[in-house]
């Protein structure tokens, strides 16, 4: 019967060699540490900073929809106004509450004694942004 080697000896039986030093890490006790990462820390660190910035992408497009949602009501409330003209790209007109139906005009609210809507400017989108509320 052949002799075992300690533990610590790193000795290949098939080639009845000593093999410590092809082997990828320390053999002995006084060889380098083998440190394993702290993989944890990186996944919460990592965990963390993602959750972060998808929180800020979340808030910049419910933002947009805000955004978006008011324009698209403005656009919708003044092209359903009555109006008897082409409006200019980047010119303020004013809307007003009709008897049937709202109704655009270049004449401000300071001019005459009707339920004002607010200012609009045609945008070269040809979206209406609300300039002035009612008040």
């Amino acid at each position: 019967m052949k002799k075992k080697k300690p533990d610590s000896v790193a000795w290949d039986e098939t080639t009845e060699n000593y093999v410590s030093k092809i082997l990828p890490y320390a053999t002995s006790v006084s060889g380098p540490v083998i440190d394993v990462p702290n993989v944890n820390a990186f996944k919460k660190k990592g965990v963390e900073k993602a959750s972060a910035v998808l929180q800020a992408e979340w808030n910049e497009l419910q933002e947009k929809i805000k955004t978006f949602a008011t324009q698209a009501r403005h656009t919708q409330q003044v092209y359903n106004a009555d109006f008897k003209f082409e409006p200019v790209v980047g010119e303020v007109y004013y809307l007003y509450e009709g008897k049937e139906n709202a109704f655009l005009s270049l004449i401000p609210p300071t001019k005459w004694k009707q339920t004002f809507l607010g200012a609009f400017r045609l945008n070269s989108e040809y979206r209406w942004e609300m300039v002035t509320p009612p008040t």
